[in-house]
């Protein structure tokens, strides 16, 4: 049986102030670190900007798509090239998709609190305190929220399908689930969840619970049946993102995929940075087995999307997958709130930390997901 969470008092709910005052603390300290380590050691700043993924995006942008960089989902770049081409092609994709990926998170921001604001019963889609909000904005990789990345771009959307299914608008839900499809992988798992949300959130018979599940479901489908006619059209072969994304490293069996938990991989090394990708990956599951006892679909997003990384025998993608993943890092933050101030202050100091370096590896082109 569900279990709702402590209520707050509106009064005692974070307030404008602070969350638009962290938010700022975010994007200056991310962007005043960047632009002073391209200084510091001598290269372009746009460069810093465009490592990993980002470049394979302005790529796409820039020069259309080719065969491995189908991989890439495509909504996100065809926006950035969108606003590219309106503005005639001058400005550097890198430079857009920073503008336009702060703007989404602004929005997100925006959308989460003006929630909080209007409801005298916060759902698990608010945070409670002030550090729900830190340990969102601050969780490990939230650089790629606001850089030339498709995080942002896929929270607001997921958050615009959990929400509106939250609220039992259907058609809503379906354009933001569907929308979902076309940005990220784990857009099918948004779908899956906001089809449950609905059938449990609306009042109905089990015949009309079901019959929105599967409506649902069958319009998710029809958005991915849509981006295959997209690839077929553009490529000639409908499951060319499929197709791309079969060279990334991957296990061949059960057994590696469960060795993954133990780092028992033969590719896993044990170095600085894969033990707290595992640990941080743990923490994100724990959260979200405590998440379903409060609401089992949105804890079952979390558990699915860390139990998509196990096929690939490795945690790289660990940090990146945690950013988007904001009902769970919401109610990691709030639960903290309740413990000893010395417990809280001290993994506050450990996250900015983590934070720090991991936005700092991605300028300097180290692999920081």
């Amino acid at each position: 049986m569900e279990q709702s969470a402590p209520e707050v008092p509106a009064g005692a709910r974070p307030s404008a102030r602070f969350v638009w005052g962290l938010c700022a603390l975010l994007l200056v300290h991310h962007f005043g670190l960047w632009a002073w380590t391209a200084w510091h050691r001598g290269f372009p700043l746009l460069a810093g900007l465009d490592h990993w993924d980002s470049e394979h995006y302005s790529t796409i942008v820039t020069r259309g798509y080719a065969t491995p960089l189908w991989a890439f989902l495509p909504l996100y770049p065809m926006m950035v090239k969108f606003v590219s081409g309106a503005l005639g092609g001058g400005v550097p994709p890198q430079v857009l998709g920073c503008v336009l990926s702060t703007g989404l998170l602004m929005a997100f921001v925006a959308w989460v609190h003006w929630r909080a604001s209007r409801r005298e019963v916060l759902s698990p889609l608010e945070p409670r305190t002030r550090w729900g909000w830190f340990f969102f904005l601050f969780s490990p990789a939230s650089f790629a929220l606001h850089s030339h990345h498709t995080e942002a771009l896929f929270l607001l959307l997921s958050l615009g399908a959990f929400a509106c299914a939250w609220d039992g608008h259907f058609w809503r839900a379906a354009v933001f689930a569907g929308l979902c499809v076309w940005t990220r992988n784990q857009g099918v798992f948004v779908a899956i969840v906001t089809a449950l949300l609905l059938a449990e959130r609306v009042p109905g018979s089990a015949r009309q619970r079901f019959l929105r599940f599967a409506g649902l479901g069958f319009l998710s489908l029809a958005a991915y049946g849509g981006m295959i006619l997209f690839e077929w059209r553009a490529s000639g072969d409908p499951l060319a993102h499929l197709h791309s994304q079969s060279s990334w490293p991957h296990v061949d069996s059960v057994w590696g995929a469960l060795r993954t938990l133990w780092l028992g991989n033969p590719h896993q090394d044990w170095d600085r940075w894969e033990i707290p990708r595992a640990l941080f990956s743990f923490l994100l599951l724990g959260g979200s087995v405590a998440l379903a006892r409060v609401n089992r679909p949105l804890g079952l997003y979390g558990v699915l999307s860390f139990a998509v990384m196990l096929p690939q025998g490795e945690f790289a993608n660990a940090l990146r997958f945690g950013a988007v993943l904001f009902p769970v890092l919401f109610l990691l933050g709030d639960a903290l709130a309740a413990r000893p101030a010395w417990l809280r202050w001290s993994l506050a100091i450990l996250a900015f930390w983590a934070n720090h370096k991991i936005t700092h590896g991605f300028v300097n082109g180290f692999w920081a997901y």
